[in-house]
């Protein structure tokens, strides 16, 4: 066997209590109350979510004759990233390659703000005039209104779906869980689900609406902006290609009559991948998706957006990036982080005593406990997984995305790796949210297994605390 730490896998796996298990080390595990004693969630996976979930959901530009300071708000830390204006001499929003030069501080108590509620109303003032947007809907569409706060005038009303317009939208998606799903069933099935008023921006004599929908079971909406021009009091409703089960969550003015847009799917709670940052084109209905490989927008949920005619700036649940209005990005991958001082003992799996050393140094954390933090290592485990097992956890991206860790009512699932092929699962090790490096197979191995290498360990949470850390990220051609 490949050496874990220092020794053999097959003298760290030992006997293993069923998962979930609190695991504690008298003396040594403060618990999450020491990192941050504001918050006392109650499962592993909620912990995870506080602690490693470090995505902005705000961006803040304040400009000045030197420099320009962009703060992107995330729930426990901002992350400030400021631009010599006498040094580039360009606008904030065209990227520039400025290395890592950021700075990372603990959010204000005001700033630590969970997801933004969903908005059934609004109101915005655009040229002095304050504006009222609501959403509605009944048995058979949905719709928003927009009106003035001050009254005495009709309201400018869009239809943004209907209930046949949902069954094509979402029957080949519903599919795929419902084999035999017909459209009559569906239609009579479907609930109209509200429209959720995600984001607004002003061009021209415009307000641009982008729209999420509600979440109840078998609410369906469509991805959906909407254009109210304030002049000729019109609405028009457009469902950009490729977008029907998204929500739509931001949208920002772009270049030469075109718009940049986020997404996201919510299906009856779970938050997943849908488009990432795309580029809309009015005229055509046509979208354009802005997600160069290797870069965190790649299988991104975008979580805010800040855009200009020059490009902008984009923060996703896994990182932040400038673009430019081609769709070149300078990006820098958010890493939660834990630093060692000193040497601490680390297990392949949490409650073990080890006796093993991971140096001084820092190690991103992939997954948190009362007492313990899984952490990625330089020295790795060679184990066997089922293939269908393999399979299944490949589809998923091993729940290493991010936005997985939101999805507490169906949190990332534990892959137990075996000493040998049917061995016993009690006596493997545990990984969550931890890719897996597919390896030769030796002659002779029993169909339907698999040998993977995890690069994982487990050690004590003690004092540590997590803090990101913003790491440059180059994006491949």
């Amino acid at each position: 066997m490949r050496p874990v730490h220092g020794r053999s896998i097959g003298a760290t796996l030992l006997a293993l209590l069923p998962w979930p298990v609190v695991f504690l080390v008298p003396g040594i595990c403060g618990g999450p109350s020491r990192a941050y004693a504001q918050e006392s969630p109650a499962d592993a996976a909620e912990i995870s979510r506080d602690l490693l979930y470090l995505a902005p959901t705000q961006i803040e530009r304040r400009t000045s004759e030197e420099s320009i300071v962009l703060e992107f708000t995330a729930r426990w830390f901002s992350y400030l990233h400021r631009i010599d204006l006498h040094r580039i001499g360009l606008d904030a929003s065209v990227p520039t390659p400025l290395g890592n030069e950021w700075q990372i501080e603990k959010a204000s108590a005001a700033s630590k703000a969970a997801e933004p509620a969903a908005k059934r109303a609004l109101s915005f003032t655009i040229g002095g005039e304050d504006y009222t947007l609501t959403g509605s809907s009944d048995d058979d569409r949905a719709t928003i209104a927009l009106r003035r706060a001050s009254g005495g005038e009709t309201p400018v009303e869009a239809v943004v779906w209907t209930r046949e317009e949902l069954v094509p939208a979402w029957l080949p998606v519903l599919r795929r869980q419902r084999k035999g799903l017909t459209a009559p069933s569906l239609q009579k099935d479907l609930e109209v689900a509200d429209p959720v008023l995600e984001d607004v921006a002003a061009a021209g004599e415009s307000v641009w609406v982008a729209l999420g929908h509600s979440k109840g079971e078998m609410e369906l909406g469509i991805g959906t902006v909407v254009q109210f021009d304030l002049k000729q009091k019109q609405a028009r409703v457009f469902h950009p290609g490729d977008l029907a089960t998204c929500d739509v969550t931001h949208v920002a003015p772009g270049p030469s009559d075109t718009f940049f847009l986020g997404t996201r799917t919510q299906f009856e709670g779970a938050i997943s991948f849908c488009a990432g940052l795309v580029k809309f084109h009015p005229s055509s209905g046509q979208i354009e998706r802005i997600a160069p490989p290797g870069t965190p927008l790649a299988g991104a949920v975008v979580t805010a957006l800040m855009a200009s005619q020059n490009g902008g700036w984009v923060a996703a649940d896994s990182g932040i990036c400038s673009f430019a209005p081609d769709g070149a990005a300078t990006c820098w991958r958010i890493v939660p982080t834990v630093s060692l001082k000193a040497a601490v003992p680390v297990v392949n799996r949490p409650g073990e005593k080890g006796a093993d050393q991971l140096p001084p140094g820092d190690y991103e954390v992939l997954w948190a406990n009362a007492g313990f933090f899984e952490v990625v290592t330089k020295d790795s485990l060679d184990a066997w997984l089922a293939a269908d097992d393999f399979a299944e956890a490949a589809a998923h991206h091993f729940d290493a995305d991010p936005y997985s860790l939101l999805n507490t009512a169906s949190p990332p699932s534990a892959i137990r790796l075996l000493v040998k092929p049917g061995g016993d699962p009690l006596g493997g090790a545990i990984a969550y949210r931890a890719p897996l490096e597919k390896r030769p197979v030796p002659q002779g191995t029993p169909a339907g297994w698999v040998r993977v290498r995890a690069h994982i360990g487990w050690i004590p949470r003690g004092d540590l605390e997590v803090v990101p850390k913003l790491v440059p990220v180059e994006s491949k051609p």
